[in-house]
Parts: structure tokens; sequence; C-alpha cells
């Protein structure tokens, strides 16, 4: 697979540097000893005073802005890693319940970093996922529990609901920052597991995958440059849940390079499709933005998300990402109609293919290239034959490619039964290696054999 020429990256002293990352083959290569807490630690030590995370609280006022820096985050982590610590030995599972928020990442980063497994989920009043929560709580046999003051009551109802006895639950929130000096460091490595990532549970049941720092850091140097996200004065804006592979990944990007993500609830957004814009635009006018969401979310703002008259609305250093389902055409249409008049690039939509087994990012498209349909003979289609044909064609059918799979990830197409590769323009499995691909399934050494 060709690629354009090497870039230079150019980092401030003592930040990682992605050109660190990328060897003379032009292939990923991440620094000996680079895990996830050393990357923060660097942030702490060389910009400690600047923003890493802000959380746009829709619940009692339109948009309360609060914020964390590195120096904040790194005084939070140990405070609460010092808890963690007390509480269970090291490589327990640490679960989070509790709602979208700084102290979710505070505590996620923080049991990373006493050299436990995160566990990131949600708190129980999440409508509709207590039976999914119940299934991940059972097979992760966490030691301990992570919320906030505000999800605690509804913690404790939910444990008492459960069979047998439960693991004691840490209220975060209630932890004073004094509690930072009783940390005791703990040596990282870059194949320990960082977080088991639960899978949606759409097909099967909510799975554990375990993901190491190596897999987690790779995958986000992979997405950094699949989309051309080089400098420190890109932002994150998300609104997705931080227990979802994407939501994690969009705090991931801040760390990775020392910039800042502004957070949201997923109900702020659902609520008020104009609070994800205008977060967007806000970015938009201090340097390039990125964003992720699935198809509903751009149709959803393309219907209820538009300005109101006379509002100044500016997207035109945002780029996003599409994806976590079949990319819709019709989705990127309804976005690019409702919001290039707001200067929305024609190239900003990256339709995006992933899968949590993978950690996340597997393949997109070129930061320069416009997203479009490409048609197929459905017939031929449906027979194992992908056969280009014109959009009027009898039975063309659209799909909307998502270009071309991340640096230093080797994919073939195989026939699933057999193991055999399959030539170019036939239909069959994805299969993938490097080193961003999970360990395997938690607690499943079958299935990891047969998957991983």
């Amino acid at each position: 697979m060709e690629r354009g020429p090497q870039q230079t990256f150019d980092a401030p002293e003592g930040l990682l540097n992605i050109g660190d990352c990328v060897d003379a083959r032009g292939e990923i290569a991440m620094p000996a000893g680079t895990t996830l807490v050393s990357l923060i630690e660097r942030n702490v030590a060389s910009i400690g005073d600047t923003v890493a995370y802000r959380f746009l609280d829709y619940s009692r006022t339109e948009g309360e802005s609060s914020e964390l820096t590195w120096s904040q985050l790194d005084v939070r982590m140990r405070a609460i890693g010092a808890r963690i610590q007390e509480a269970v030995p090291r490589g327990a599972r640490v679960a989070i319940l509790a709602p979208q928020g700084l102290e979710y990442v505070a505590a996620f980063f923080a049991a990373v970093k006493a050299g436990t497994i995160a566990v990131p989920l949600f708190a129980p009043e999440l409508p509709g996922h207590a039976d999914r929560l119940e299934v991940a709580l059972a097979d992760s046999a966490p030691g301990l529990l992570l919320t906030t003051a505000a999800a605690a009551g509804a913690v404790e109802a939910f444990l008492g609901r459960l069979p047998g006895s439960c693991p004691p639950v840490i209220v975060i929130d209630a932890i004073g920052d004094d509690a930072a000096g009783n940390f005791v460091p703990v040596t990282i490595g870059e194949d320990d597991v960082s977080h088991l990532q639960y899978s949606s549970g759409t097909t099967r049941p909510p799975t554990g995958i375990e993901i190491t720092h190596r897999a987690f850091c790779t995958n986000l140097v992979q997405m950094i440059l699949s989309i051309d996200l080089l400098n420190r004065n890109t932002h994150g804006v998300s609104w997705l849940p931080l227990y979802h592979d994407m939501g994690l990944s969009m705090i991931g990007f801040p760390a990775t390079y020392g910039g800042h993500s502004t957070l949201m609830a997923p109900t702020a957004f659902v609520r008020r499709p104009q609070r994800w814009i205008r977060a967007l635009s806000d970015a938009s006018r201090e340097g390039q933005v990125v964003t992720a969401a699935p198809n509903f979310a751009y149709e959803w703002a393309a219907q209820r998300g538009r300005p109101e008259p006379g509002e100044q609305i500016d997207l035109a250093n945002v780029v996003a990402i599409i994806g976590s389902e079949p990319v819709s055409m019709a989705a990127i249409d309804a976005f690019n109609d409702a919001f290039a008049p707001h200067g929305l690039p024609a190239t900003a939509m990256k339709p995006s293919y992933g899968i949590a087994e993978a950690t996340l990012f597997i393949a997109n498209i070129a930061p320069a290239a416009r997203a479009g349909p490409t048609f197929f003979d459905g017939d031929l289609l449906a027979a194992g034959r992908a056969v280009r044909v014109p959009a009027g064609s009898r039975n063309a059918v659209a799909h909307v490619s998502c270009g071309m799979v991340a640096r230093s990830l080797r994919a073939v197409v195989v026939d699933p039964d057999t193991g055999e590769e399959l030539a170019d323009g036939s239909v069959g499995e994805f299969w993938l290696h490097g080193d961003n691909v999970a360990r395997g399934y938690w607690r499943r050494p079958e299935e990891t054999r047969l998957t991983f």
C-alpha cells in the first residue's frame, strides 16, 4: 500500500512528537515505554497549566462549563488512585458507574494509573441498559466500583437487586485532593491491560475485550495520522458516552498530543442538537476540531440543530468522523446541506470503519477526500461478487467507501469457512493484524484462540 512522503510533526519539548512514532519505513513504532499513563505524565510536566478537558453541563443551566488542567487531572488521578490502591490489589478490575463528566474522566485514568484494569460502564439510571450493565458486572467481576455522589443512590439501589455479594463502592467526588499524597507509583508496561471494553451487545451478549496500552496508544496514533490531526491546536468535541470505545478515544486524543477536548452528555445532544453544533463552532474558531458520531446524530443535527436566524456559526475547521454502523450517504448529504452555508468543508465528513476487537479504528477516507457513494450490482453482491455499475443501473446498490486501512494495520479479505484469501472483487470477511488489535476476550480462552 503506497503512502505519501513522510511528514515532520513537531511538538513542544517534552510532549510526544507524532514523528517519533513513525519509523523510516513509514510504519508506526511507538517509543519504548509509551503507555497511556506516560503520555499524561508528559503533558503534566510540559503543559500542566493548560486545559485538558472541559465539560458543558446542561443538567441545570444552559452549558455551565467546568475544566480540568493537566495538573489538576494529575492530582485527581493520584487522589482517586490512592483510594483504589487501598481497596484492591494491582490487576483487579475497577468498574466506573458514573454519569458523563470530568469525574468520570479522572476515574478512568486513575484506575489505569493505579495499576488496575478499568472497566468503563455507566450509571444504572441510563434507560434501557440495565441488562447490559448486569451482564458486564457479572462478567468482569470487579473488586471495586467508582461512582459520583449524584449517582450513588441509583448505584446502591441497582446493586441491591443483584444476586450475591457486591463489591465496595467509592464516591469519587467525595475524595479530597489531599489523598493524592498517599498514591504509590506503579510501573506499567505497554502490554499490560489498561481496560476492558465491553461490546455493545447488539448481536451477542456484552463481551469484555482486553485493550492493552500498546493497542490503545497505537490506535490513537493511527487515528491522528488518518485525519491529519497533527498539532496541539486541534480540539475534540464529543457527546459520545465514555463507556463507548469512540467516547474513550475522544478523551485519548488530547492525552496523546497535548490538546484538549470539550465533552457533554449524550442526553444534552439528543435534547438540543444545536449544543453540539455551537460547541463545534466555538472550537472551530480556535483551530481544527474533530468530532465523531453515528448516522442518526448527523441526521438529527441536520433536522433540529440548524442555527437560529442571525446566529454566527463557523464550522470551517471541522473534521467529522461518521461510523459505528454502515455509513449512510443520506446522513452525510443532509448534514452537508444543512451546514455548508456555515463553512463546513465538503471534505469534512469522514466515513470510517472500526470494531472493538481492533481497539476501535480500522479505516477511513483520506484527509483531502470527499465522501461519496459507490454503486454495485445488488444481485451479484448477494452472490459474493462486488461488481461496480453506473448509478442508474437496474439493481444498483449504493455503498459508502470507508477508504483505506490504518497505517501499520494489515488487512485481507478471506473466505471465513476456509481461511483462504479471496481475489479482488470478492465478498468475504476481514482479517486484521497489527499492534492495535486487542489481546483477546476477557475470560474466554477458546473464543480468544478462534478469533485472535
